[in-house]
């Protein structure tokens, strides 16, 4: 079984860490952060190493990092660790869930398929892109580098989420739609026009109206059909 090291030791490495173990998918060697960060010696019973001595620990040409942060900065934290160790020589594995269904090409490194996510024939994935789970990447698609696909949400075929780009829980982006650079598409949103680089589309709760019923009434507001004598 081959080795990594998870980056961080916030929420999310403690997630990944026991997605790694559940399914068995890399011996786990430690946690790293970077020396100003660090406060513990241990994490998950498993030791906390230094980034800045990383090298000294892990066999770069053998052994696999992984960086585990989610979308903090629209992506930007993940993205900057991403390139800095990158540039370093470091290597970088997938995680991808065995219940996963991967048609499609993961043309990326640290990438974070979870699971029941769907990506279809011909969509494409490349760097550092999260997909939570039960996301859909619909065929010919493209996610590209440093992206967020929320947990239920769907990508129509043929639509291109761009660089750094964040889709929130179970929004849907539908097919040909283009998604630009570094857009946050808001949770439960439904897009079918192109987003133009650093736009936000998203709902507000001021959109709605709640209304207060007694308890005999509500019960008849949740009807198939009304009782025909």
């Amino acid at each position: 079984m081959e080795n990594i090291v998870i980056v961080g030791t916030s929420t999310t490495a403690d997630n990944i860490y026991h997605f790694v173990k559940k399914y068995s998918l890399f011996n786990i060697l430690g946690f790293a952060v970077n020396s100003a960060y660090k406060e513990v010696e241990y994490f998950k019973g498993k030791p906390v190493f230094e980034i800045e001595r990383l090298e000294s620990v892990i066999d770069k040409q053998r052994d696999y990092l992984f960086i585990a942060i989610q979308w903090n900065n629209l992506n930007a934290d993940r993205r900057d660790v991403y390139i800095e160790l990158k540039n370093k020589g470091y290597k970088f594995a997938n995680i991808v869930s065995p219940y996963a269904i991967v048609h499609g090409s993961l043309l990326g490194d640290n990438c974070w398929i979870s699971d029941f996510a769907c990506i279809e024939p011909n969509a494409k994935v490349y760097n550092n892109v999260f997909v939570k789970s039960c996301a859909l990447i619909g065929d010919h698609s493209i996610v590209d580098d440093h992206c967020f696909i929320g947990a239920k949400s769907t990508i129509g075929g043929g639509a291109r989420i761009g660089k750094q780009s964040f889709i929130g829980l179970g929004a849907i982006v539908f097919d040909e739609v283009q998604i630009g650079i570094k857009c946050i598409v808001g949770a439960a949103t439904s897009i079918k026009r192109n987003l133009p680089d650093f736009s936000v589309y998203k709902t507000s709760s001021s959109f709605f109206v709640t209304k207060i019923y007694s308890e005999e009434v509500i019960e008849s507001k949740l009807q198939f059909r009304k009782n025909i004598r």
